[in-house]
């Protein structure tokens, strides 16, 4: 699933091309994405122009004017790509955006669990999916301060913790396991053993990982692809996820997979590992 840099990506990009233009027509798959597009979404759409590009955790939201906020999320599969490529519609694509200067924006989702919606409110925080988001982990507000009070009031294990979008917003498997590697934290450590000098090391280690993944345009496996249907690169700079058997860049030893609920994680079991300040195994 993109994360939070695969969708700054997108953001930057489309922030170049979109702002200004007016939209014209909206035509649609009819097929159902993560849940059915609203029938009025076409009507909703066409007449508007787009004022801004936004990001919120994983969402990408463009501000229309007349006031209303049109979000994406990509779900698993999904991508956006403007100007459309040369192939064109695929049937893979379930929304098409056409502006007024004849340009066409493409959504493909081959999964379909992603989400187009549109709301006329006045605030992106009264918008459901958006209203329950966490901190941003590139916002001056995450900080150690806030992040450690947090961990002292939970028993969860750091991983399930980082993934809560309704604690921390954007972050998913990928930077969870990278950011706790940079750490030196495992994964299944506890929350409330982490002390304030661990929990700085994993704000800057969390902020790191996220703006190295920016600067490479995110990360591709399979699926992600920027506005201009380009991969990301930085897969090439990953130092623990999918690297099972392989040696630790740290310590040579070799990095394992765990599974945590329905998830696998990636770390070093000897880099990683721990003795919280009580003097017991963390766990």
């Amino acid at each position: 699933m993109p994360e939070m840099p695969e969708i700054e990506t997108l953001a930057r990009q489309l922030r170049r091309d979109l702002p200004g233009k007016r939209i014209t027509d909206v035509r649609l798959s009819g097929l159902p994405l993560r849940r059915p597009i609203a029938p009025d979404f076409p009507q909703r759409m066409r007449g508007r122009t787009i004022e801004k590009i936004l990001r919120r955790g994983k969402y990408l939201i463009a501000e229309l004017n007349p006031a209303a906020f049109w979000i994406l999320h990509l779900g698993m599969s999904g991508s956006v790509l403007y100007p459309s490529p040369s192939a064109g519609r695929s049937k893979h694509t379930h929304a098409i955006i056409t502006f007024s200067d004849s340009t066409e924006l493409h959504y493909r989702d081959h999964r379909r669990f992603g989400l187009l919606a549109v709301y006329e409110v006045a605030r992106l925080s009264e918008i459901p999916e958006i209203g329950g988001l966490g901190k941003d982990p590139l916002s001056p507000r995450f900080n150690e301060n806030w992040l450690w009070p947090a961990l002292k009031e939970s028993r969860q294990q750091i991983k399930s913790f980082l993934l809560d979008q309704r604690r921390i917003a954007g972050l998913g498997n990928i930077y969870s396991c990278e950011a706790l590697f940079l750490a030196q934290i495992h994964p299944t450590r506890r929350c409330f053993t982490l002390d304030l000098h661990e929990t700085a090391h994993l704000v800057e280690s969390i902020r790191k990982v996220l703006r190295t993944a920016i600067k490479h345009n995110g990360t591709s496996f399979s699926d992600f692809v920027g506005s201009n249907g380009s991969p990301g690169a930085n897969q090439n700079n990953l130092m623990v996820f999918q690297r099972e058997g392989k040696e630790c860049p740290r310590c040579k030893a070799p990095i394992v997979r765990i599974r945590q609920g329905n998830r696998s994680s990636f770390c070093c079991s000897y880099c990683q590992d721990f003795i919280h300040p009580a003097g017991k195994k963390g766990g």
